[in-house]
């Protein structure tokens, strides 16, 4: 059993509720859909904009471009993590209860978050639960035998993922040394993280639960147990009102079904390789098998080509005429697409290494000017050259053929059939047919797209 309360002393209304073991209504007063994500924009913040120059992006960039993120149709804003971290990325927390400074502080995220509800869109904050960093004040207490924090991560063990520390004992760190496992069936640390899970949840509208497969490890089943399960069903049903969108890395449909039983909507692991089989053999039967095997479960799935794990389809598929299908696809099939930064400019990997991220995560292209719009400063991580040559935002903003535009315009006709019913997708050699309504899409997994019916238009 996890329990996930909060402590007794100053608290708000919803810490409060929780601790008396109440389910509190702290929805916001915004009013978008809550059976699915729709079209999910996922930002690095450090890498979007950088809004005062110290060549960082920031919370408030994010803000001042969300006229940009309207025009895609986007429902739902994922932040990567913005708590203070030990690299870049953040998916290795030092503090869950602030904000790294180089992004802005909690009033720059109210007013982001006011700005999106202005636009109908939510937004979801990256919460990495399984792990935090070894240097983090709590592995260092309990490196130091402090009783109470080595309650918090797991001890005893050997083989695979156990690694040596001071006290004589092995901890269990299943993404390396570096990243120690939290213990979630100790209540004093699911109390004490239930803290933080309650303190942003009065600003923002949900969390995009990091490696959820991961998180308890149980009898010996290192992925997927019936304890994470049943802890990403305790968070969501203490927040009744909030969105919960779980990374959930199973490869096996059922398997990745499952997680819908506890979270709005979950990654598509099974999808993306269909589509990403389909480009390299030609052959949408791929698509279509996984497709058939969820059903209508295929609506609450987060459908993605890229994300800050991968590299850029740009730099995976060579074929910009596939990459365009990939795209169609994974726009107009059931379920919530998930468009990573850039993805919508077909921005490649970066050529020039930063030697402090991947090559995936650099700064995003607004422009062709210098350091591609992104900053007026140094920016942290030099932008891939592309931008100087057609790959930013104004310039494909002015081409009517470009990336940009068609998402735009797939956007469009998402909107257009959102209550429409969906078809069972049909493969026939590499091309794949389906319809949304009385729109007909066809694509071609060699290179190629039709959609008919449509009123929508670049």
């Amino acid at each position: 059993m996890f329990i996930l309360v909060a402590c007794t002393e100053s608290l708000s209304p919803v810490a409060e509720a929780l601790a008396a073991d109440a389910v509190v209504d702290v929805r916001l007063e915004v009013d978008p859909p809550t059976d699915r994500a729709g079209i999910t924009y996922e930002i690095y913040v450090r890498s979007f904009y950088d809004s005062d120059g110290d060549g960082i992006g920031d919370i408030e960039g994010v803000r001042l471009k969300l006229d940009y993120l309207e025009t895609l149709g986007v429902q739902t804003i994922w932040l990567m993590p913005i708590f203070p971290a030990f690299g870049p990325a953040g998916y290795d927390v030092q503090d869950f209860g602030s904000i790294t400074a180089e992004y802005g502080d909690e009033d720059a995220l109210r007013a982001l978050v006011d700005a999106a509800h202005a636009r109908g869109m939510r937004v979801l904050l990256d919460l990495p639960l399984n792990h935090v960093h070894r240097e983090h004040p709590w592995f260092l207490a309990a490196s130091d035998g402090d009783p109470t924090y080595r309650d918090y991560f797991v001890y005893g063990g050997e083989g695979q993922g156990w690694w040596p520390e001071p006290q004589g004992e092995n901890y269990y760190a299943y993404f390396g040394p570096e990243l120690p496992d939290l213990d979630w069936t100790h209540d004093s640390l699911a109390f004490r993280m239930g803290l933080d899970l309650s303190r942003w949840l009065e600003v923002v509208d949900g969390y995009r639960l990091d490696a959820v497969l991961m998180l308890v490890e149980e009898d010996g089943v290192i992925e997927g147990s019936a304890a994470s399960h049943a802890l990403v069903d305790e968070i969501s049903r203490r927040f009744p009102d909030k969105f919960f969108l779980a990374e959930a890395s199973e490869w096996e449909v059922e398997k990745s079904l499952s997680w819908l039983e506890e979270a709005h909507a979950v990654t598509d692991f099974p999808r993306r390789e269909a589509l990403l089989l389909a480009a390299a053999e030609r052959d949408a039967a791929h698509v279509a098998e996984v497709l058939a095997e969820q059903g209508s479960g295929a609506l609450g799935m987060g459908s993605f080509l890229g994300s800050h794990d991968v590299d850029r389809l740009a730099s995976v598929v060579a074929d910009p005429a596939q990459r365009r299908a990939l795209m169609v696809a994974n726009m107009l099939l059931p379920g919530s697409p998930v468009l990573y930064y850039g993805e919508e400019l077909d921005l490649p990997n970066a050529q020039t290494a930063s030697g402090q991220d991947y090559a995936w995560r650099a700064p995003m292209p607004w422009d062709s000017t210098s350091q591609a719009g992104f900053t007026s400063g140094t920016p942290w991580f030099t932008p891939d050259p592309s931008y100087a040559h057609g790959i930013n935002v104004a310039e494909e903003d002015q081409d009517p053929t470009s990336l940009l535009n068609l998402v735009r315009l797939l956007a469009c006709v998402r909107a257009e059939t959102e209550s429409d019913p969906i078809s069972t997708p049909t493969a026939s050699g590499s091309i794949l047919r389906w319809t949304r309504g009385e729109v007909s899409v066809e694509v071609d997994f060699a290179g190629g797209y039709r959609v008919e019916g449509s009123v929508c238009s670049v």
